[in-house]
């Protein structure tokens, strides 16, 4: 299987350093798109997944401070690298504050480069796995518990539509199982309001009723559904596709 490029994402006003990280990252087998300012970013951000930042701090419109905090809103993992020529320490003190992976400094060393992505590359490889179970049967919710236990797996377990909104707006998911049916609510309008908070986790329906399942996901964008009573294998294949769309 052919191991997944790390995704990067340029952003900087000055057409010479998109070009050089450009050309320095494709030799690094990395899939490198641009963007000329905070807002193009914003905009990418929310279409696609990037594993990386490198994040000009001087921009016209909005800094790249400003930017990052807007890219944390929908992402709270995301990884920013700030790069700066000039003397911005309250921003770059800021920016570290809120959690930017790293700075580096005009004019770039490479080495410090490769450095950089080496680290987060590493960090993203074993980052764990977190997972949460929504259904308003124990008996589910316990077999959800055993199976993720058992494999070491970061998970956590709601009953209600109202419970599970509560852990997904304090918390960052990245798988959720969710059952078509609760007591509650039903799991398309679950779907919608975990989407808002969490919009990159990878959902997985459950369900009893084979047909309704069929007809939700053509509303719907899922990774894939489980229909009880369920297989185990089936369900660790759902794992294991999520872990390796992650890698």
């Amino acid at each position: 299987m052919e191991e997944k490029k790390l995704k990067v994402l340029v952003v900087d006003d000055e057409k010479i350093i998109r070009d050089f990280f450009k050309r320095l990252l494709t030799l690094l087998h990395l899939e490198v798109i641009e963007a000329e300012d905070g807002y193009k970013a914003i905009e990418l951000a929310k279409k696609e997944k990037f594993d990386i930042f490198f994040m000009d701090v001087r921009m016209p419109g909005i800094n790249g401070l400003e930017t990052y905090l807007k890219l944390k809103e929908d992402n709270p993992d995301v990884k920013v690298v700030m790069m700066t020529g000039y003397a911005v320490e309250d921003i770059l003190t800021e920016a570290t504050k809120e959690g930017a992976h790293s700075i580096i400094r005009k004019p770039f060393d490479i080495n410090e480069i490769k450095g950089v992505i080496d680290n987060i590359d590493k960090q993203k490889e074993n980052k764990e796995l977190y997972a949460l179970v929504i259904d308003d049967d124990n008996t589910i919710l316990n077999f959800f518990s055993s199976l993720l236990k058992n494999k070491n797996i970061k998970y956590k377990v709601a009953g209600s539509k109202a419970e599970a909104m509560e852990m997904a707006n304090k918390e960052s998911f990245d798988m959720i199982f969710l059952d078509l049916v609760l007591k509650d609510s039903n799991g398309i309008e679950v779907y919608n309001e975990i989407r808002k908070v969490l919009p990159k986790a990878e959902i997985v329906l459950m369900s009893g009723y084979r047909q309704k399942a069929d007809e939700a996901r053509k509303e719907i964008d899922v990774a894939g559904c489980l229909y009880k009573p369920f297989e185990i294998d089936n369900v660790l294949k759902e794992i294991e596709k999520v872990k390796s769309s992650k890698k």
